[in-house]
């Protein structure tokens, strides 16, 4: 493995092969760097380098958003719109779940690969917002299939369970960011 660096401003490492004049990240001089010792191993740090995790949870957020603004569209729009917006909202709220079970299986895998462990603190809590998450998309998956979704109450519902999942998704973010650079080493 090549040597590696930390940007004492901001935390980035990188290769020091790939360090030119400032931090790629935030741009100080490259004489705020210094020698970094990788405490993981190769093959572990090639799997957690994959950041799979981190891509597979934009799917339930954004599927999450688009509801909730797939949900005003119904409300308003003529006929032969509602039709066309109504039929995605059922296509991604029947989908919704399974991306948020993807993301939860992604999470519980990162956080062993990372930490040897799924109990921390901060894991623990983001077990609760992932199943409240989970939740909230059942009840829409369930909606999507069941209700009619033609009168502002049902839309409503429909819109508000969508903003909640929206609302576990965002919280998991804000407790997830720290995390990402963190892990023990092997």
């Amino acid at each position: 493995m090549s040597s590696l660096v930390r940007c004492r401003s901001c935390g980035y490492i990188t290769e020091a092969a790939a360090l030119h004049e400032a931090c790629p990240a935030c741009g100080v001089a490259a004489r705020q760097v210094e020698p970094h010792d990788d405490r993981v191993q190769d093959k572990r740090r090639r799997l957690i380098d994959l950041h799979i995790h981190t891509a597979i949870v934009h799917a339930p957020q954004a599927f999450s958003f688009g509801l909730f603004v797939l949900a005003f569209f119904i409300g308003f729009s003529s006929d032969g719109f509602r039709t066309l917006v109504t039929d995605t909202a059922r296509s991604l709220g029947v989908a919704l779940p399974f991306t948020v079970f993807a993301a939860f299986l992604s999470g519980r895998g990162d956080a062993k690969l990372r930490f040897n462990k799924t109990a921390t603190p901060i894991l623990l809590k983001k077990k609760r917002y992932a199943s409240l998450f989970f939740v909230f998309s059942l009840l829409v998956a369930w909606m999507a299939l069941m209700s009619p979704l033609d009168t502002m109450l049902t839309v409503a519902i429909f819109g508000l369970l969508s903003a909640a999942g929206l609302g576990c998704g965002t919280v998991l973010g804000i407790l997830g960011t720290p995390l990402l650079l963190a892990e023990s080493p092997d």
